[in-house]
């Protein structure tokens, strides 16, 4: 079961490109953004690893189960409440950013409202079904998307339009300390295995193996992510660009292959990428507010409904609304306010997960 904890870990590290983070960190990139990154490894690793350490003392039990055995119902109910706000917002704005992205490098005649419908509809439908699917489904889009991710990254690195000189400058301004928002940004690479305060419940038996492998993923998705656009867009210019690494796959070409533009590839490997982050995170959002009620499923007519499922369509539809009236500079500024409550709720709940679990462990010896 260890590989599915990295399928999750890897989709949220992959999804970093479409999700404003190059952008925000190169926003900074001569005023701390180097050194974030550089605190960003140590910190995102280490709460990887102190909180995947904790929840293990909870086989088969996810955040809501361990908040009801500790925690009074006033306690308990706002903060999954919040947690679960916090994981459908990052699912939303993802979607939001995608449906921009398609209309605008793969079809600028279509229509965001027809493509914003369908969006919704199906990361609806998909985050309604049980977490061990919606694994599985993670599964195969890992396996078929990360050979084409890792080709693009191979192309662009060795591409003759590559300037390894931006980056010895970019290196200059490495001791230059960063601001809070450029940390949140750089942190959130690492954030996939707070997925794990709901799916653990699907880990019962098992045992995460291999993390040392967080850290040095982290760093070749981190530094690569900010490296290439650097390299192709060179580094007066770069923050000139809203999607920063769609702009620098649009500059590579295949002389030989059936599609000569890897921004084609790109995309449709992303495709996959988003749908599955939106769903995990829709999924675990809807979970979590779901389990504040006693009832887990709904009677209607002689059809039992999942608990979860109307707050997945309340997700959809407020994700729907927002994307109409939301332009890309609303986004990336909400995206820079929502990346730094994020970091704070995100400590917060590793280090409530971590004193819970040293309680359980004193308390039963």
């Amino acid at each position: 079961m260890s590989r599915y904890f990295f399928y999750i870990y890897l989709t949220c590290m992959f999804i970093n490109t479409i999700f404003f983070i190059p952008r925000l960190l190169l926003e900074e990139r001569f005023s701390g953004a180097i050194m974030a990154m550089m605190i960003a490894v140590v910190l995102g690793s280490a709460y990887a690893i102190l909180f995947m350490k904790a929840i293990a003392k909870f086989p088969g039990q996810n955040i809501a189960d361990i908040f009801e055995r500790m925690l009074p119902r006033a306690i308990r109910v706002p903060q999954l409440v919040f947690f679960g706000i916090m994981w459908a917002i990052s699912g939303s704005i993802v979607l939001i950013a995608f449906a921009t992205i398609a209309i605008r490098f793969l079809n600028p005649e279509a229509s965001l409202t027809i493509l914003l419908f369908c969006f919704c509809g199906i990361c609806c439908w998909s985050s309604a079904h049980e977490p061990k699917s919606i694994l599985f489904v993670t599964e195969i889009v890992m396996w078929l998307n990360v050979p084409v991710i890792a080709y693009i990254m191979y192309k662009s690195i060795t591409s003759n339009w590559f300037v390894w000189d931006a980056i010895r400058i970019l290196s200059d301004y490495t001791l230059k300390l960063p601001s809070w928002k450029a940390l949140a940004a750089a942190t959130y690479t690492f954030t996939g295995y707070i997925n794990m305060a709901v799916y653990n419940r699907e880990f019962k038996p098992a045992k995460i193996r291999m993390l040392w492998l967080v850290p040095i993923i982290g760093i070749v998705v981190l530094f690569t992510s900010i490296i290439v656009p650097v390299g192709l867009l060179g580094v007066d210019h770069v923050d000139d660009y809203i999607y920063t690494w769609i702009t620098s796959a649009d500059t590579l070409h295949m002389q030989f292959g059936v599609i000569t533009r890897i921004v084609y590839l790109f995309l449709f490997a992303y495709i996959g990428f988003s749908l599955v982050f939106i769903t995990l995170t829709w999924n675990i959002g809807a979970k979590l507010i779901a389990s504040c009620f006693k009832k887990q499923t709904i009677q209607i007519r002689k059809l039992a409904v999942p608990m979860h499922l109307p707050w997945s369509i309340v997700f959809a539809v407020v994700t729907f609304v927002a994307g109409l009236f939301t332009t890309d500079k609303m986004v990336i500024e909400f995206v820079g306010q929502w990346l730094m409550v994020r970091w704070a709720a995100e400590s917060f709940l590793v280090a409530t997960i971590v004193y819970m679990a040293w309680r359980s462990v004193r308390k039963h010896g």
